[in-house]
């Protein structure tokens, strides 16, 4: 699976929250800040090894205010 274009993201380089589209069309990719405290993290249940939780901007997924 590749990256094919950023779909939303708030700058014009690759170091910020953003929401991609993949090469997949049942797929998308989104880039945040990697949370890696324990504690947040336990409050998701169980995230299995290949899986990350990430933080994004609110307005990033929801640009209409939902």
């Amino acid at each position: 699976m590749r990256l094919t274009r950023k779909l939303e993201g708030g700058c014009n380089d690759v170091t910020c929250p953003a929401v991609w589209e993949t090469d997949d069309p049942e797929t998308i990719a989104v880039q945040g800040t990697l949370i890696t405290d324990e504690e947040i993290i336990a409050g998701a249940g169980r995230v299995p090894g290949h899986e990350a939780l990430v933080l994004v901007p609110r307005d990033l997924l929801y640009p209409d205010g939902r």
